[in-house]
């Protein structure tokens, strides 16, 4: 199993997935309100019990990604908009997973866009659709962020 999660100043919204066959499936999503809670830790804690409705994770999660708004700097990071520090190395600890990866929020962008099925993209200007090369990524919320993909 694979936890994946998009942590942001309000909300944080967490996702489980199978990896077979050499493709992604979704288990499960949750979004939860990141004020409710005092730390990731709790979040990701409350995600993984068993809730109404939902069987908890019954295979061992392989590993964890969290999508973070700011510079992660040796896997740490100071969210701007919550109380909040993250280390990596403390979640591991914190969760038992053994790997878990703090990435910014835009660069978890970057690498999702490939992912996208073709009715998940509306094209703005169309180009060259034999050109290759480098992309960039803008996305305004509360802050701007850029990725490039290169």
């Amino acid at each position: 199993m694979i936890l994946a999660g998009d942590v942001g100043g309000t909300k944080v919204h967490l996702a489980l997935y199978r990896f077979a066959g050499g493709k992604l499936t979704q288990v499960r999503e949750h979004k939860f309100p990141a004020h409710d809670f005092a730390t990731l830790d709790d979040v990701v804690k409350a995600f993984l019990a068993q809730t109404p409705g939902q069987e908890p994770a019954q295979e061992p999660i392989a590993a964890a990604c969290f999508g973070c708004p700011g510079p992660v700097r040796d896997g740490r990071l100071k969210l701007t908009n919550l109380p909040w520090t993250l280390d990596a190395r403390a979640l591991v600890r914190s969760l038992g997973i053994e790997h878990i990866f703090l990435i910014n929020d835009l660069e978890a962008n970057g690498y999702g866009i490939p992912e996208l099925r073709a009715e998940s993209v509306y094209t703005l200007q169309a180009g060259d659709a034999a050109s290759v090369g480098h992309r960039g990524l803008v996305s305004a919320g509360t802050g701007l962020g850029e990725c490039l993909l290169i």
